[in-house]
């Protein structure tokens, strides 16, 4: 995130705490588990890359009566199977990723049961992992690096359908970003490659809120597509358990 982005950030809560103060605001702390993979991988030059993420992290979100909502998330995941091609040769293998990120929504009742929401969400994932692959029946290593960037902004439509459940569904663009860089051994020589790959494509997602013994969830069902020098879906699902409320 930049130094921009993070000062944009720390005005909007700010603002949020000065209303907390008011007593108009509530702070919850939630589970959050995410993945996402793309149909095939992302190929850039004749190099490719798998995009594919994933991890469980908390998310602190902020609810103000006047300024619609903030949150900021954190955590990391494993992924059993990462792929990419390192000098022509198709590695795959295990790897493990921290992300970070920081979103904003705010919401406009049409009616007691109708809501339409305005949403931005922004996540940082750093990914590192080591593959494996084979060459004329030698064996190939690579550590993989990378990065990944999402930029979410949609308009999401709320419908209670009864007490303890609510139907969503949204449509919007996806501002994203990858960039790999591996460096391996190859023939006895330490060969680095790189992928890097971004654009703005369209995106829509689907879900259902409901409460289990009086915990609120949420689950989430996302669809896009990548344009890079080939075209891929990009499938994802996320999961959010209420923990707890200030």
């Amino acid at each position: 995130m930049t130094i921009k982005h993070r000062a944009v950030l720390m005005a909007a809560l700010m603002a949020a705490s000065s209303s907390s103060a008011q007593g108009s605001s509530e702070l919850s702390l939630e589970l959050v588990t995410s993945y996402s993979e793309s149909t095939d991988s992302i190929q850039v030059d004749g190099k490719s890359a798998s995009f594919k993420t994933g991890g469980a992290g908390l998310k602190l979100r902020l609810d103000t009566a006047s300024l619609g909502s903030l949150y900021g998330i954190a955590g990391g995941g494993y992924l059993p199977k990462q792929s990419a091609s390192f000098a022509g040769v198709e590695l795959s293998g295990p790897s493990d990723s921290l992300f970070y990120g920081a979103g904003y929504s705010y919401d406009f009742h049409l009616s007691n049961r109708l809501a339409v929401s305005l949403v931005a969400d922004y996540v940082h994932y750093d990914i590192r992992g080591d593959l494996e692959g084979e060459a004329f029946s030698q064996p190939v290593t690579a550590d993989v690096e990378s990065t990944v960037t999402m930029l979410d902004s949609s308009i999401a439509l709320h419908y209670e359908m009864s007490r303890d459940l609510s139907a969503v569904a949204g449509i919007g663009v996806k501002r994203w970003s990858i960039e790999a860089l591996a460096n391996g051994e190859l023939g006895g020589f330490t060969v680095s490659t790189s992928v890097e790959a971004d654009n703005t494509d369209p995106q829509f997602y689907i879900g259902a809120e409901f409460a289990i013994r009086h915990v609120p969830v949420g689950i989430y069902y996302r669809r896009s597509q990548l344009s890079a020098d080939n075209s891929v879906d990009l499938n994802g699902v996320d999961i959010r358990v209420l923990l707890m409320e200030f």
